[in-house]
């Protein structure tokens, strides 16, 4: 039994990650091919900014919709519903002759984003224990990254090759092929959840703690995201060929998929650790990147890359952890709600950084990142503080005294697995 409960999870996070990375390439395969997809459609900066902008935003303003209905139609229909909305996004994104209709594309997987992501989160908080959850999290935030990396390796693989249209029906054949795959039936119990005895009860978040969160969720995806859009064409400009920016953007993706699982993994491991202190530390670390970003200069643009995709933007996962890990019975419905910040964030971010790009250069563009990272640190420190007050917590960062037991500065923790906020 507890070899079949195994591998359903397994078999369900897969589903999940599968789905999430759905959700998001249309956007960042077009953001990999945006040297090739301006070129050939004549577009600058600021418009191409605007269509990257658009799967974000039609995401953002339905994510709530879309949890409401994935909590209703369960996550197994709302893969196959995702599923399909991506691929009928890609395949517009290949026979896209117009700056029109390429965000027509967009807007068509910005529907599939508004499903995917409430489908995920549903399908692992309903078949992963509390003790997997947070490396559960960060697989299947991986998605992101993953997509980045397919569309990384489009470039030197296919779009340099046989042009970047071929490159979009290449991801046609991917999407079908999940297609196919997340239709069938996610094994959940009828119930909706999998009973787990030593499961605690939901804590809930307050509703302004929660609005603050969303918040910082904004500031860091709209700092974030334009490195997903942005970075092959900035290492471009930068003085990198085509070819060397397309594999940075590819090791650079590889690089964050791997700190995503890692940190979800640490997340696990160090229950007693805040979560949201994590994220803020993450972000403040991305804005040093974005600063060597910045500078132009190209192995110093190297290093800011990888700062910018191994913590500046690994901390999503850790997110939806959080918010999720009290909200268990209502996963898609709170997912909904952050999402919305989070989708607009990404939305934002990429139609700001063009225009600023378009205007000034890549340079202020970068630099105004790390202001925005830097924001949501400091947004996602205060949502934390107004989470714990609401809980009778004090809001200072644990400590361990000379005694060796944990303290919240009120009594003593035990040895058992308690989690901290």
């Amino acid at each position: 039994m507890s070899r079949l409960r195994a591998g359903e999870t397994t078999r369900g996070t897969l589903q999940a990650v599968s789905v999430a990375i759905l959700g998001v390439l249309p956007a960042f395969l077009v953001g990999a091919l945006a040297v090739q997809i301006r070129a050939d459609l004549g577009m600058g900066l600021g418009m191409f900014g605007i269509a990257a902008a658009t799967l974000f935003a039609v995401s953002g303003l339905l994510a709530r919709s879309g949890g409401r209905l994935v909590q209703r139609l369960g996550a197994g229909r709302g893969a196959a519903l995702a599923a399909a909305l991506a691929t009928v996004s890609l395949g517009t994104v290949a026979l896209a002759r117009s700056p029109g209709w390429l965000m027509v594309a967009l807007a068509i997987g910005g529907l599939g984003n508004a499903v995917a992501q409430p489908t995920a989160n549903l399908g692992i908080s309903q078949l992963v224990s509390d003790r997997r959850l947070g490396l559960a999290f960060g697989i299947k935030q991986s998605a992101i990254p993953a997509a980045t990396l397919l569309g990384g390796l489009a470039v030197p693989g296919v779009a340099l090759v046989l042009g970047w249209r071929w490159a979009a029906v290449a991801a046609v054949a991917l999407a079908a092929l999940l297609l196919a795959w997340s239709g069938t039936r996610w094994r959940v119990a009828a119930t909706g959840r999998r009973p787990d005895a030593a499961r605690e009860p939901d804590k809930g978040l307050p509703r302004g703690g929660l609005v603050v969160l969303t918040l910082g969720g904004f500031l860091g995806s709209a700092a974030a995201t334009p490195t997903g859009v942005f970075l092959v064409d900035s290492a471009v400009a930068a003085g990198a060929t085509p070819a060397t920016a397309g594999l940075l953007f590819a090791g650079c993706s590889v690089l964050g998929l791997s700190s995503r699982v890692g940190f979800g993994w640490l997340a696990d491991r160090h229950v007693e650790r805040s979560r949201y202190l994590f994220i803020a530390n993450l972000l403040t670390a991305g804005a040093v990147g974005y600063l060597l970003l910045a500078t132009g200069r190209v192995p110093v643009f190297v290093v800011g890359s990888l700062l910018a995709y191994g913590l500046g933007w690994a901390w999503t996962g850790l997110f939806h952890f959080a918010v999720i890990r009290d909200n268990r019975g209502a996963a898609a419905a709170v997912t909904g709600f952050v999402q919305t910040g989070l989708s607009l964030g990404a939305a934002s971010g990429p139609l700001f950084f063009g225009i600023v790009a378009q205007s000034s250069s890549y340079a202020v563009a970068w630099l105004s990142a790390a202001v925005l990272s830097l924001a949501a640190a400091l947004m996602i420190r205060t949502g934390r503080r107004m989470v714990r007050r609401s809980r009778g917590l004090p809001v200072a960062a644990l400590r361990r005294p000379s005694g060796g037991h944990r303290r919240t500065g009120l009594t003593p923790v035990t040895p058992t697995r308690r989690t901290a906020t």
